[in-house]
């Protein structure tokens, strides 16, 4: 009986051996071309047009890493991208893409239909960041700049160093799917355009794309992201900027942000629902102009109260814009609702669109001033 496991147990490692050595779905590298990022247009004779662009490795003593863009057009973005074989001669290899930038006319037509080819590839990843392009295409933020930047890694960066900024919000599909299948929020996506610089023209990530309905509905400038990014409670860093009018002058600040906790209460009587959006934020002061003397503890005093008048005013500026230019729940205060008090959000989810439109919202801000600068007050000629 011993001898028999031991000969069973031998000839199990030897299948294993043979069936596990090396790697089952290898390719060849030179078979293959790395796809750095995607973007997508209305095709002319197609439904898509999509433009990948694709980093080439050049060998020998020289060598060196530039990109190239390919594009085909497709009935759907699989068909497109097997397009691309018959133009470039290689197969395309998805894995490592890191963006996928639409059109405002794609956008417009639904976001979906785009990403569902993502979420279903073996391939492609669902860690990929969707952007809306600003532009009247969205090939060209990839066209443009020397051949040596990888234009799609460069993207991929900028969005993973935004926290330092809280202009723009970083979306990758699955974050993008579970908002779209969530009840009590509309989608939202970064936007992405071209800036001018030194005679070339680079991508800038600034801005927000409001989707409704899975459909392009807006956008946001970079300030406004910053109010959308508060209230969702996802900011790390950035920049206040606040003045103070005294005596018919005027003093300029800028607070760093340091920490922020944004919480979002629903409260439900009845038929009447109400948000509480409670914001609390720690900065430093950061530069200082004007004449005003911020050593003293009254005038910390007054910059705390004016930051926090200024950034409530704005808070509650952009839920006026979206209740009554988009009647889009950017915020996820249904989602709030739903979670904590299902009752409510039971008798208005099939119509919360029109209830987000005259809801409520309370807004409170307060702001600690840290103040770890070395100055409080403005450097004058001769200190």
């Amino acid at each position: 009986m011993k001898k028999l496991r031991i000969a069973l147990l031998t000839f199990i490692i030897l299948i294993n051996g043979v069936f596990a050595a090396g790697c089952w779905n290898y390719k060849e590298i030179d078979k293959l071309s790395i796809v750095a990022g995607v973007a997508v247009d209305k095709g002319i004779d197609y439904n898509f047009q999509v433009t990948a662009e694709v980093v080439d490795i050049s060998t020998g003593r020289d060598s060196k890493i530039t990109s190239k863009t390919i594009t085909a057009e497709g009935k759907t973005m699989f068909d497109a991208a097997r397009n691309m074989i018959s133009l470039f001669g290689k197969r395309l290899y998805w894995g490592h893409a890191k963006v996928i930038i639409l059109s405002k006319e794609i956008a417009g037509e639904g976001v979906t239909r785009v990403i569902d080819w993502y979420n279903r590839d073996s391939e492609t990843r669902d860690s990929v960041h969707i952007l809306v392009s600003r532009e009247e295409s969205a090939k060209e933020i990839l066209e443009q700049g020397a051949p040596e930047d990888i234009k799609s890694f460069t993207l991929d960066e900028i969005i993973r160093n935004e926290v330092s900024l809280s202009k723009a919000p970083a979306i990758d599909i699955l974050t993008f799917d579970i908002e779209s299948k969530t009840k009590g929020i509309s989608e939202i996506v970064p936007a992405v355009h071209l800036k001018k610089s030194d005679g070339e023209f680079i991508p800038e990530l600034i801005g927000t794309a409001i989707i409704k309905n899975d459909k392009l509905a807006g956008f946001l400038n970079g300030e406004e992201t910053k109010d959308l990014i508060f209230i969702r409670n996802k900011v790390k860093g950035g920049v206040l900027n606040e003045e103070i009018k005294a005596n018919g002058k005027t003093s300029f600040y800028s607070l760093e942000i340091f920490k922020n906790k944004t919480k979002v209460t629903p409260a439900a009587d009845g038929k009447n629902i109400e948000i509480n959006l409670n914001i609390d934020t720690t900065v430093a002061i950061d530069e200082i102009y004007g004449i005003k003397n911020f050593s003293d503890e009254k005038e910390l005093m007054k910059m705390e109260e004016s930051a926090e008048n200024t950034l409530r005013a704005r808070i509650e500026s952009l839920i006026k814009k979206m209740q009554l230019e988009y009647d889009a729940d950017i915020f996820g205060f249904g989602e709030k609702l739903r979670e904590n008090k299902v009752k409510a959000w039971n008798s208005v989810s099939n119509n919360w669109d029109e209830t987000f439109k005259y809801l409520k919202v309370n807004v409170k801000t307060r702001m600690h001033i840290k103040n770890s600068a070395l100055l409080s007050k403005t450097l004058k000629e001769g200190d």
